[in-house]
């Protein structure tokens, strides 16, 4: 896409002549309903319930429901909501791609045409289909419209598909292909034919009727392109009418902005002429042509109001600055660009015609101003794809310019200096308030989420467990551990060629075996804790809110209780010296721990301990491997290992990402952040800090190793165990995993280096590290 020389740009006003949308009594029971629903029906977790309630999500899909009664519009919003959790899961992550999303389009349209059997259905998303919305939806009408609807499902679903395909091979769309393709990205015809079954109305299946319907379809979908853009270019998206436009035909993006206001103002224009058109003893059409008026108005409405979707000014983010948040701002309007030639579809014949700026596109401009946006004023978000493929350019743009600023799409505050990180883990203000929908929907209680008095009970009876003697009988665990991997290592590499994967073959296994010996299980079942692990992981770190993970996680989590429970039986008549003995018999104000808080306490080890030293091993070994000089250094004197995991902990951290929740509004060196805020302390952008730590892009194993027994300890220089009260607990545990892991390894391996052409390859947001670690012995 061309870039333009001129940053900013202006959102012009927008006026269409159309009724708002009919205000409804029990909205806060419609959203209350559906948002049980989804969370009952596991459609969303906790996080995604507290969302869709508090925020304005939902206030469109609740006007779309117009005067319809209660329960047809729990079904319409109930349809409203499916097709945005879909839309999300699409356009936010990687779970569409590789043919999943064209599966999941198969079996979704198997369950409308009553071809699938509910075993088949594993998705969550296709269970409530199956079991609950589209039995309900068949209630709504008849025989014909069933298939009618089924089929819009389907071209919904067909045209997810094509844009991914295209986004996959780097080819947008063109713009006449394009008008088309996003009447069905929205799902117009399937909300619209909701409005007739909801309504009680049956237009004829004429031209006319389709013709009002797709005037509407692009107003409505158009009117989004035109408030995304900020968002689609910070985002890479380039399925936008604006963009498109932008790309072909004008000559500057305000030019495209003005063109894709035109191009709406002129199909209101369209349908205001084919609404004028019906004859007036046309009373379905008629009906049908103000649900549509009144659908046009709502998602202009919503728009303007939604902040994820409001434009930011150069003078709301001053303001911003100065009181820690961004607000809108308007400025004067600008008139069409001068010679521009848009390109329009015609209503009537579904050809285009070119329209200037005195021509019907001119329809509708309102007397008010103009809204402001400079796309350099745009925060970047977790939730952009260059974060799970770099984040350090990003991080570096966070601390220069937005060290505390929202993260709207994400709704969390982001914190990225080194100085702000380390407050923000450390201030009894940044409580861990958020765990109770993070952590306890899948764990329960644990220490992770206790505060004050609460916590230092428990932390008090675990803490030994990870101390001592304890400690010095996990290390001989880990010896014998980490020998019987490298010996099956050697064993993988004279099979296949000498080359094989540390990830797979060592840096994902031992830290499992260990947390498995830590609390006194048999070894041989480190392959089932490995599957747990995995799932459980999955859904913590799931903050994309993915219904097939919520599911998957909570699965694993019921699996493992069911292991542990004859454990946690023998262990309270028959303790023994490892933690899970500590669990079952330590008691807190007289009491002992509930069986779920010992088992919850188990699962989260498994997360933890597993999840963490398991990233931190691949980047160690990468950083060596990468590093020569730093890889003979430890080679010739294994103690200073320390210096290099350290190094790691804080160049390339396991966990990029540590939540925090604010109990009241805190004024941090760099910026303030409100009371009640989720807050995203970007570990990984503190450790490069160049405030902090000079020349930080550097791998330096002496740089931290002077004191290297500080490192693990509360007083650290990086933040990869956290600060303050909630310090690691098995900081010292994973010092001797990475130390005697990698000291084994070495020493066993020689001729250990990269594989011929093997490059590693980061991933990862919550959590990064090299996927694969392939390696040769000869």
């Amino acid at each position: 896409m061309t870039t333009d020389t001129v940053t900013g740009f202006r959102i012009p006003e927008i006026s269409l002549p159309f009724p708002g949308p009919v205000r409804r009594g029990d909205a806060d029971l419609l959203r209350a309903g559906v948002c049980g629903w989804a969370e009952e029906r596991g459609l969303v977790g906790p996080r995604g319930r507290a969302r869709l309630e508090t925020s304005r999500l939902l206030d469109l899909g609740i006007a779309l429901t117009g005067r319809a009664g209660p329960d047809d519009a729990a079904v319409l919003l109930a349809w409203f909501l499916w097709v945005l959790l879909l839309d999300d899961r699409v356009d936010d992550g990687p779970w569409a791609d590789g043919g999943v999303l064209a599966g999941f389009s198969a079996s979704a349209l198997a369950v409308l045409r009553g071809e699938a059997g509910r075993d088949a259905v594993t998705d969550p998303m296709l269970a409530v289909l199956a079991d609950d919305l589209w039995p309900r939806t068949a209630l709504l009408a008849g025989p014909a419209w069933r298939e009618r609807f089924a089929g819009h499902v389907a071209r919904h679903l067909r045209a997810q598909c094509a844009l991914v395909e295209r986004r996959a091979s780097g080819r947008p769309p063109r713009l006449p292909d394009y008008v088309g393709l996003r009447r069905d990205l929205f799902g117009a015809d399937v909300f619209f034919d909701l409005f007739e079954a909801v309504d009680g109305i049956a237009p004829p299946d004429a031209p006319v009727t389709a013709a009002l319907r797709a005037a509407a379809a692009d107003v409505i979908s158009w009117t989004n392109d035109l408030f995304s853009v900020e968002k689609d270019m910070a985002f890479g998206e380039r399925a936008n009418l604006v963009l498109l436009l932008r790309e072909r035909h004008v000559r500057t993006l305000q030019d495209a902005v003005d063109a894709a206001r035109s191009l709406i103002a002129a199909r209101a224009a369209d349908f205001q002429i084919l609404r004028r058109a019906l004859p007036r003893g046309a009373r379905d059409e008629n009906r049908l042509a103000d649900r549509l008026r009144r659908a046009m108005r709502a998602s202009l409405d919503w728009h303007r109001s939604v902040p994820r979707y409001r434009p930011r000014t150069a003078a709301s983010a001053a303001a911003a600055e100065a009181a820690s948040a961004m607000v809108s701002a308007s400025a004067p309007a600008s008139a069409f660009a001068a010679g521009a030639s848009p390109v329009v579809p015609g209503a009537a014949s579904g050809g285009f015609r070119v329209v200037g700026a005195g021509g019907a596109a001119g329809a509708g401009r309102g007397a008010g101003g103009s809204e402001e946006v400079d796309p350099s004023l745009t925060p970047p978000s977790l939730l952009w794809p260059e974060f799970e493929r770099d984040p350090y350019p990003l991080y570096r743009r966070l601390r220069e310019e937005f060290p505390v600023v929202r993260d709207e799409p994400l709704d969390a505050w982001l914190v990225s200096r080194y100085v702000d990180v380390r407050a923000a883990l450390s201030d009894p203000r940044f409580t861990s308030r958020n765990y109770g929908w993070q952590l306890a929907p899948m764990f329960g209680r644990t220490v992770l989420q206790m505060e004050g008095r609460e916590h230092a009970a428990h932390r008090s009876f675990l803490t030994p467990a990870f101390r001592g003697r304890a400690l010095t009988w996990l290390r001989a665990a880990i010896e014998r551990t980490a020998a019987d991997l490298v010996a099956d290592l050697a064993a993988r590499a004279r099979r296949g060629g000498g080359v094989v994967d540390l990830v797979d073959g060592f840096c994902h296994r031992l830290p499992i075996a260990v947390v498995v010996t830590a609390l006194g299980l048999p070894v041989a079942d480190a392959p089932l804790f490995q599957e747990w692990y995995e799932a459980g992981f999955s859904y913590l770190s799931n903050y994309r809110q993915d219904p097939a993970l919520l599911e998957r996680g909570l699965s694993s989590r019921d699996e493992l209780y069911a292991y542990l429970a004859p454990y946690v039986a023998r262990r309270r008549v028959a303790p023994g010296r490892d933690l899970l003995s500590v669990l079952c018999t330590a008691e807190v104000d007289g009491a002992p721990l509930p069986d779920d808080m010992v088992m919850g306490f188990c699962g989260m080890l498994l997360g933890a301990g597993g999840e963490t030293t398991d990233k931190g091993l691949r980047s160690l070994l990468a950083n060596l491997l990468d590093h020569p000089e730093a890889l003979a250094a430890v080679r010739a004197d294994p103690g200073g290992l320390a210096g290099a995991w350290v190094e790691t902990l804080r160049r390339d951290p396991p966990v990029q990402v540590v939540l925090r929740q604010t109990g009241e509004a805190v004024d941090l060196p760099s910026g303030r952040v409100p009371g009640g805020a989720t807050v995203a302390c970007l570990v990984g952008a503190a450790g490069r800090d160049p405030d902090r730590f000079a020349d930080p892009d550097r791998f330096d194993a002496s740089r931290l190793a002077d004191e290297p027994d500080r490192q693990f300890t509360a007083a650290a220089g990086h933040l990869s165990f956290g600060a303050g009260r909630h310090f690691c607990l098995g900081s010292q545990l994973a010092r001797a995993e990475a130390e005697i892991g990698v000291r084994t390894l070495l020493a066993a391996l020689p001729r250990l280096r990269w594989a011929d052409g093997f490059r590693p390859r980061f991933g990862g947001l919550l959590t990064r590290a090299p996927e694969e670690l392939l390696i040769s012995l000869r």
